[in-house]
C-alpha cells in the first residue's frame, strides 16, 4: 500500500484502579506490515498484567515468524499459542482464572485482517461513518444477539463484562474457547480510522460519541483526547486505544452521515449448518426466536358426499343430494296422483275457477320450494 499510516497507542491506569493490567503493542515488521494488539488482563493484583503481557508477546512472536499466505489462519493460531502461554503461566504460579482479552488488527497492504478473543474492541470508521465493529464474547452480548436483551438494556447490565471466551481464564471458559478471526479482511482507503480499546474507553463513551470527539484532530491528540473523557467520566477502569488513520496524520472530518453496510462473516474454522436455499419468490424474513405457528383453522365437521360436482341452482349455489332424492319422490307421487285421477271423468269447473296442477288448491298459487340454506361454515382461530 503506497498510502502511510499514522498509528499511535496509549494506556492508563485510570482513577480507581491501582494496577494497570492493559496491555498494547504496536509493532512494524520487515515487509511492511504492521500488527496492531490490545490486551486486557484479568485475574488480580499482578495476575492481570502478567496474563496481558504473556499473551501479547507469543501473538507478536507467532506473526512476525509466521508467512502472510494465509493470513486468518495465522490469526487463529496466534491465538491458540497465546491461550496456550497464558494456561502454563497460570498453572506455574499459581493463579486460577488468570486470563486476558485480546483483539488483533494485523495491516499487510491495504488490508486489516482482524481476529479476536474477548470483549476488547476494533472499530473501522470510513467518512466519520461507523462500518465495521467486532462483536463483544460476553453473556449479555449473546442475550442480545438471541433477542432476551435490548441493546440499551445490556450496558448496564449485571453481566456486561462476564466474558466467555477469554485466553486462558477459568476451566469453564477453556472448554468453550474459540478464536473468532475474520475470513475477509477490511478494505482500507485514504482517510479510513481504525481504533483498537479496551473496555476502560467504550464504557465510558458510546459508539456513537467516538468519532465526533476526534475528528479535525491530530492521531496523537485524538488518543490523548479520548483516554482523558474516558477518565473524567470516571476512569473506573484501565483503558487503552489505539488509533490508526490512513493517509494523512489528521483524523478526517465527518462529510456524511449514513453509515455503509455492516459485514457480517463467520467466525475461523467455525463449523456452519447446512441452509436450504428458498424460492427466489419467496421472502425470507430474519427469525430472532422459535417460529410461531400460524393459527389454525377448523372447518365445519360435515364431510362430502361425493367427489364430483353438485348440480348448482340458478343463484349459483350447490343443491344437496337430499333435495334431489326428495324432489324426486315428491315428483314421483304427483305422477302416481296424477295418473289415477286420469282415469276418472275430470269434474265440470266452475265458471272463473282455475285448475293448477301441482298446486296449492287453497292458495290458486304455484307450490315452489326454495332450496334450505346450506348449513353454515364456523371459523375458529387459534390464540
Amino acid at each position: 500500500m503506497s498510502l502511510p499510516l499514522y498509528i499511535h497507542g496509549g494506556t492508563d491506569v485510570g482513577r480507581q484502579r491501582t494496577q494497570n493490567e492493559d496491555c498494547f503493542r504496536v509493532a512494524a515488521q520487515p515487509d511492511g506490515s504492521q500488527l496492531l494488539v490490545v490486551c486486557d488482563g484479568m485475574g488480580g493484583h499482578e495476575a492481570g498484567e502478567v496474563a496481558s503481557q504473556v499473551a501479547s508477546d507469543r501473538i507478536i512472536q507467532v506473526l512476525s515468524a509466521a508467512s502472510p499466505d494465509n493470513p486468518p489462519r495465522t490469526l487463529y493460531q496466534a491465538f491458540v499459542e497465546a491461550n496456550q502461554a497464558v494456561v502454563e503461566t497460570a498453572r506455574s504460579r499459581g493463579v486460577e482464572g488468570m486470563g486476558t482479552t485480546g483483539v488483533i488488527g494485523w495491516v499487510l497492504g491495504g488490508r486489516c485482517y482482524v481476529g479476536w478473543v474477548g470483549d476488547s474492541r476494533l472499530y473501522q470508521f470510513r467518512d466519520g461513518a461507523l462500518i465495521d465493529r467486532t462483536r463483544d464474547h460476553t453473556r449479555v452480548a449473546q442475550m442480545v444477539a438471541h433477542g432476551i436483551l435490548k441493546p440499551e438494556e445490556a450496558r448496564h447490565h449485571p453481566d456486561a463484562h462476564v466474558l466467555v471466551q477469554a485466553l486462558g481464564g477459568s476451566a469453564g471458559v477453556q472448554k468453550s474457547f474459540k478464536p473468532e478471526v475474520w475470513t475477509e479482511p477490511l478494505e482500507l482507503r485514504a482517510g479510513d480510522v481504525l481504533l483498537l480499546c479496551s473496555d476502560g474507553l467504550y464504557d465510558f463513551i458510546e459508539d456513537p460519541e467516538l468519532y465526533p470527539l476526534i475528528e479535525g484532530r491530530d492521531y496523537q491528540d485524538a488518543v490523548t483526547r479520548l483516554i482523558h473523557l474516558a477518565n473524567e467520566r470516571g476512569g473506573a477502569d484501565n483503558i487503552t486505544a489505539i488509533l490508526l488513520v490512513v493517509g494523512q496524520p489528521e483524523v478526517p472530518r465527518m462529510t456524511k452521515a449514513p453509515q455503509e453496510a455492516r459485514r457480517e462473516t463467520l467466525p475461523e474454522g467455525m463449523p456452519t449448518a447446512s441452509v436450504a436455499e428458498p424460492p427466489k419468490s419467496v421472502p425470507v424474513a430474519p427469525v430472532r426466536a422459535a417460529p410461531v405457528s400460524a393459527p389454525r383453522r377448523v372447518e365445519s365437521a360435515s364431510l362430502p358426499v361425493s367427489q364430483t360436482a353438485a348440480p348448482t341452482g340458478s343463484s349459483g349455489r350447490r343443491v344437496p343430494l337430499w333435495w334431489l332424492l326428495a324432489t324426486g319422490v315428491v315428483a314421483l307421487g304427483i305422477g302416481v296422483a296424477v295418473g289415477l285421477r286420469a282415469r276418472k271423468p275430470p269434474p265440470h269447473p266452475e265458471p272463473g275457477a282455475s285448475s293448477v296442477m301441482g298446486a296449492d288448491a287453497g292458495t290458486g298459487a304455484a307450490a315452489t320450494v326454495a332450496p334450505a340454506p346450506a348449513p353454515p361454515v364456523t371459523e375458529a382461530r387459534g390464540k
